[in-house]
């Protein structure tokens, strides 16, 4: 395939590519024939209208969290990320270590 590609001058490719953009041409002519172009005028194209129907339901009223449970939220939070960050550093110094064994044996 490489020996094909090398084996075209700039000329062939240049016709080549010619050829190709006058059949997209011709292309884009036929498809465009056949398309009605009186239904794209402005004076006819308006938005149908779209109909929905609202339930309008009493709905309960927002109420901002208390002082302590925006406190324990933030405990949780803050003891779930301790403990996350706890089991990520062990997994990666047993990683770590057992890398550090193998290269380490490798070398003797």
């Amino acid at each position: 395939m490489t020996g094909l590609i090398v084996a075209l001058s700039t000329a062939d490719v240049t016709v080549r590519a010619g050829a190709v953009g006058l059949l997209a041409i011709l292309a884009i002519a036929v498809v465009a024939g056949r398309i009605d172009w009186g239904q794209f005028r402005r004076s006819q194209r308006r938005p149908v209208p779209i109909y929905l129907r609202v339930d309008q339901r009493p709905g309960q009223i927002y109420r901002p969290a208390s002082l302590r449970r925006r406190i324990a939220a933030t405990g949780g939070l803050a003891g779930f990320s301790v403990a996350g960050g706890i089991a990520i550093a062990l997994v990666l110094s047993v990683v770590v270590a057992v890398l550090v064994e193998s290269v380490t044996g490798l070398l003797r």
